[in-house]
């Protein structure tokens, strides 16, 4: 049975039995805008409350003459996603069921679709017309039970592509500011064959008075006219109106365009001293934009669109931060909190909140406090409280870690939030005034952290030297000469790891060294493990059983390196995305998933179109040149039961056979890793 009518028919059985115990993922949309015509563009379906998943089943509808389907990147945790996108234009069918659950951070990417750009605007829609086409399911003793997902539109987020949408417009966060004159400028990005203007600012008249003066963009103002006047708003504050129109005359003049991040017009205010939200208000024509044609263009939602801004005579908060780590249970976890602009700072009061089911609190180290200052840190369970004072006033460079929070790592997932709920939960002051900084929206100013399960690398390889035709495997020869502990402590990998098994099981065929990027850089590494090569092609932690596994860093999408001690490293032609259920990668199957494609892979097996690792490199310079014969098959040769980088064939012998069959028609294979 076709696994799209397995599902729904699954589906639709259990559909009237299910008691909704669970809401099912909010599945969303985005907006993509003005991209070129012609161009690719990925439109990612992104998911919050997805948590122990079986089934899937969604349409997604959109206008086959703006976008031209061409391919579809599932989440890595999904081994067996289908998706269709040809078989209807303007329609995608996506499907996945199983008999087990998976569970995906808020924001992750469920699938990333690709189309051709065709230029025009489109809706992307859910399909809604009957309600099995969208829906979620878990499996539960043998039946699919569907999840609530009404009203529908709580549930399947829309999104669009917009040819041509209205600029985006702001007014900046004045802070630090003194009584007197002050010149707000309004600020625009995408102001494109814009023909009219009407734009509405509200603000606090005890605060700021509007003074008759403004200066306008010099092209607008050389192609139309501004009118600026003031209203009454509700709650004794006032309204700011701005309306542009460009000249029309015989012949008619041409519509604006402007750089990005140009001043539209700046106005001028006396300022009293106190703090004034800047509020665009817009009730749909108080805040509108046209084209040349004087079409009016789309600005929904408005928060995409305007900006809001205030002025104050409080200086910047510091930026706090924590990052997202993995963790075993039962070992310790340590939370750098780093600061960037921190500057002048007298007294810090910091919350924190977590699950104490999932970090158990142990204590702090304060690397960036000096030890004039007083400290004290704690607070009752899943609430952690900082606070700190001293003289003269503090400044670290960007980057710095103020302290650390120290913790037990339980197991399972949590947030660390900051909690900003009341005004002092989170505050910095100035060691000049001790007034409290400026520290809105709290998510501008303090980053959260989290922290879950140790991120798996699940992950396949095959390696020349070792490949056998006939089994399909790789051969298991250096049995009784593998290393306990891991080999690539030398050079050129110089890796210090402490990895090391009690035993080496049988279908072991030998280690290897598994590198995350954030970048194709070797730069921008951030994770290095040895792992097992089992003679099928998995890598595998010590136990050779389960996926390789990386702690201290957080889910995300990296590239993949792979290094053997005497073939061509491979690395991941595009970011994996890595995370405590990740997908499979298989670097053995198609030479297009590997960095340089056949340039670092060679088709070991034809009968299969198994692809695998290119042997004879024994310095691992990623060049199989005379250095790896002269500088180690020749002094090495004759070596009998040995763990030789010149053995290249991997039979724990070092003979002419290594030398005739893989460096001498290997010679020259070159595949450098950036």
């Amino acid at each position: 049975m076709n696994p799209i009518r397995l599902i729904l028919s699954g589906f639709l059985c259990f559909m009237f039995l299910s008691l909704f115990s669970q809401n099912a993922p909010v599945t969303i949309l985005s907006d993509l805008y003005d991209p070129p015509a012609g161009a690719t563009v990925v439109v990612p379906v992104t998911v919050s409350g997805f948590e122990d998943i079986s089934g899937i089943s969604l349409i997604l509808e959109y206008d086959p003459a703006v976008l031209t389907f061409q391919s579809a990147l599932p989440n890595a945790a999904f081994s067996a996603f289908e998706l269709n996108g040809t078989n209807t234009p303007g329609r995608i069918v996506i499907s996945w069921y199983a008999s087990y659950g998976i569970t995906l951070a808020n924001g992750a990417h469920l699938v990333d679709i690709t189309f051709v750009n065709n230029g025009g605007t489109t809706a992307l829609s859910w399909y809604s017309a009957d309600e099995s086409s969208c829906e979620y399911a878990r499996y539960n003793n043998g039946a699919y039970t569907v999840l609530n997902d009404s009203p529908f539109a709580d549930y399947y987020i829309n999104g669009s592509v917009y040819s041509h949408t209205a600029p985006l417009t702001w007014v900046p966060v004045i802070t630090n500011a003194t009584a007197g004159v002050v010149n707000i400028p309004v600020m625009v990005n995408r102001f494109n064959d814009i023909g009219a203007v009407s734009l509405t600012l509200e603000f606090d008249p005890a605060i700021l008075v509007y003074q008759n003066i403004y200066v306008s963009n010099s092209t607008i103002a050389s192609s139309g006219s501004w009118w600026v006047g003031i209203q009454d708003a509700p709650n004794g504050r006032k309204y700011i109106r701005l309306s542009w129109t460009k000249n029309v005359q015989a012949p008619p003049l041409p519509a604006v365009s402007l750089p990005d991040n140009s001043i539209l017009i700046s106005l001028q205010f006396n300022y009293a001293g106190g703090k004034s939200d800047l509020v665009w208000f817009d009730n749909g024509s108080s805040c509108e934009y046209a084209d040349g044609n004087f079409y009016i263009l789309d600005d929904n939602p408005i928060e995409d669109y305007y900006q809001d801004g205030l002025i104050t005579e409080q200086q910047y908060s510091p930026h706090t931060e924590l990052p997202c780590l993995t963790g075993i249970a039962g070992q310790e976890v340590i939370f750098p909190v780093k600061v960037n602009a921190f500057s002048n700072i007298g007294t810090i009061s910091l919350t924190l909140d977590y699950d104490p089911a999932v970090l158990t609190y142990q204590g702090i180290s304060t690397p960036g406090i000096p030890v004039t200052w007083s400290v004290d840190a704690g607070g009752p369970t899943g609430k952690f409280v900082f606070g700190a004072n001293g003289n003269p006033g503090l400044n670290l460079p960007d980057g710095s870690i103020l302290f650390n929070i120290i913790f037990i790592y339980n197991g399972g997932n949590c947030l660390l939030t900051w909690n900003d709920d009341d005004p002092i939960s989170c505050e910095y002051s100035d060691a000049t005034t001790f007034i409290p900084m400026f520290d809105l929206p709290r998510e501008d100013f303090y980053t959260d952290g989290c922290i879950g399960p140790a991120l798996k690398v699940n992950g396949k390889t095959f390696l020349q030297g070792s490949y056998n035709t006939v089994t399909k495997t790789m051969t298991t020869n250096l049995q009784g000469l593998l290393p306990l502990s891991q080999p690539y402590f030398s050079a050129p990998w110089n890796y210090l790891g402490s990895e090391t098994a009690t035993t080496i099981p049988a279908n072991v065929t030998d280690w290897v060294l598994v590198q995350l990027r954030t970048l194709p850089t070797a730069s921008s590494a951030v994770a290095t493990r040895a792992g097992l090569l089992l003679k099928t092609g998995a890598i595998t932690d010590l136990d050779a059983i389960s996926s390789l596994s990386f702690t201290g860093i957080g889910p995300g999408y990296y590239y993949v390196v792979i290094y053997h001690r005497n073939h061509i490293a491979v690395m991941s032609s595009a970011p994996v995305q890595i995370n405590a259920y990740s997908g499979f990668y298989d670097f053995s199957a198609d030479p297009s998933g590997n960095f340089g494609g056949v340039s670092g892979l060679k088709l070991i097996d034809p009968s299969v179109n198994r692809w695998g690792m290119i042997s004879a490199d024994a310095t691992n310079d990623q060049n199989i040149y005379i250095n790896d014969y002269t500088d180690h098959w020749v002094p090495t040769f004759g070596t009998i039961n040995g763990y030789s980088r010149a053995d290249f064939n991997m039979d724990g012998n070092v003979y002419i056979d290594d030398y005739t069959d893989h460096w001498v028609p290997n010679f020259g294979k070159t595949n450098p890793l950036p």
